[in-house]
C-alpha cells in the first residue's frame, strides 16, 4: 500500500480513540472529501490487506479499499462488533447467518476459541470464495465451519436477487428494500431447526443475523431452537414487517428484545424498532446471566 494517504489513514485508525473516529465518520463534509480522496489513491481490484484497528486488528483480508475502507480501517459497524465482543463466549458455538465475506465470522472464532465452532451460513459463490480464502489466511479452517446455503424457513431451493454489493442481496420472499437488483440465481437453503435437530449439528448458544429482509423466514425456521435450546440472537432488522415478524417470534418464545448500544436498553413496543436496526433478544430466564457478563 504505497499511497501516503492511505498509510496515513491506516496509523489514524490505529491512534485516534474510536469516539473520536466516529465523530469524524458522522461530519458530513469532511467525510465526504476524505473519501474521494481515499477511492483516488486506492488500487482497483482486490488487494491482501492488514486490517489497521478495532476488534479484528491484525487479520488479514483481500478487500476492495474503494468500497470495503471500514473493514480495512476497523470502524465496521462498532456496536455490532461491541456487543459480539462482550456477548460471545470461549469455547460456544456460534452461527453467523448472512457470513458475506467472513468479517464477524472470523472474530466470533477469535472469541470463541480453538474450543469454540462458528457455523458461517453464505450462499453467494463470490463471497464464499473469499469467505475460503480469509480461512486459510488465518488458519481458521479448525474452527470456522462454511454452510453454503441461504438461511429460510424450509430446506430446499429458492431464487436469490443479487445486488451489486455482495451483502445486499437477499433471498425471495423477504422484506425490506426493493432493489435496484441486477439479476438472480437459484442457491440451496436450510431452516435453522433442520440443520440442529435433523442434520445434527451442534446447536448454538449466539445466533448473529443479517440478511437484508430475510430475518422474517430465518426466524419461523428455528422456531424449535429458540424454545429449546435459547440462545442469545444478534438481528438485524429490515423494515416494518421484519420488525412485526421478530416481535411476535421473540414473544412466542418469552424472549425480551433489547436495543444495541450503551446499557442494551429493553424494548417494549414495537414502535421502537426503527427501519433499520441491530437488537439483541434474549431468553427471560437467562437475561441476567447473559448481560451479567463483562
Amino acid at each position: 500500500m504505497r499511497a501516503p494517504i492511505l498509510r496515513l489513514a491506516a496509523f489514524a485508525a490505529r491512534a485516534l480513540p474510536g469516539r473520536v473516529k466516529r465523530l469524524l465518520y458522522r461530519t458530513r463534509p469532511f467525510a465526504d472529501v476524505l473519501r474521494r480522496k481515499l477511492n483516488r489513491a486506492a488500487p482497483p481490484g482486490l488487494t491482501e490487506v492488514t486490517v489497521a484497528s478495532g476488534d479484528l486488528a491484525g487479520a488479514r483480508l483481500l478487500l476492495d479499499l474503494r468500497s470495503e475502507k471500514d473493514l480495512w480501517l476497523g470502524t465496521y459497524e462498532p456496536e455490532m462488533m461491541a456487543a459480539l465482543r462482550r456477548f460471545a463466549r470461549m469455547g460456544m458455538v456460534a452461527y453467523d447467518v448472512g457470513a458475506n465475506l467472513g468479517y464477524i465470522s472470523i472474530l466470533l472464532a477469535w472469541l470463541a476459541g480453538a474450543e469454540g465452532r462458528v457455523y458461517a451460513f453464505e450462499p453467494l459463490p463470490a463471497n464464499l470464495e473469499r469467505l475460503r480464502a480469509h480461512l486459510e489466511m488465518n488458519a481458521l479452517q479448525d474452527r470456522l465451519v462454511l454452510v453454503a446455503r441461504a438461511v429460510a424457513g424450509q430446506r430446499g431451493v429458492a431464487r436469490f436477487w443479487l445486488h451489486a454489493s455482495g451483502g445486499m442481496g437477499k433471498l425471495e420472499g423477504s422484506t425490506g428494500r426493493e432493489g435496484p437488483y441486477e439479476g438472480d440465481l437459484e442457491v440451496q437453503t436450510v431452516d435453522l431447526d433442520g440443520f440442529v435437530f435433523e442434520e445434527r449439528h451442534p446447536a448454538p448458544a449466539l445466533v448473529k443475523i443479517d440478511i437484508e429482509g430475510g430475518e422474517v423466514l430465518a426466524l419461523q425456521g428455528m422456531r424449535r431452537i429458540l424454545c429449546e435450546v435459547r440462545p442469545a440472537l444478534l438481528l438485524e432488522l429490515h423494515g416494518p414487517r421484519a420488525a412485526e415478524v421478530a416481535w411476535e417470534e421473540f414473544g412466542r418464545a418469552d424472549y425480551h428484545i433489547r436495543g444495541i448500544g450503551r446499557g442494551y436498553p429493553l424494548l417494549v413496543s414495537p414502535a421502537e424498532l426503527g427501519w433499520k436496526t441491530y437488537v439483541l433478544g434474549l431468553p427471560r430466564e437467562t437475561e441476567a446471566d447473559w448481560l451479567s457478563v463483562r
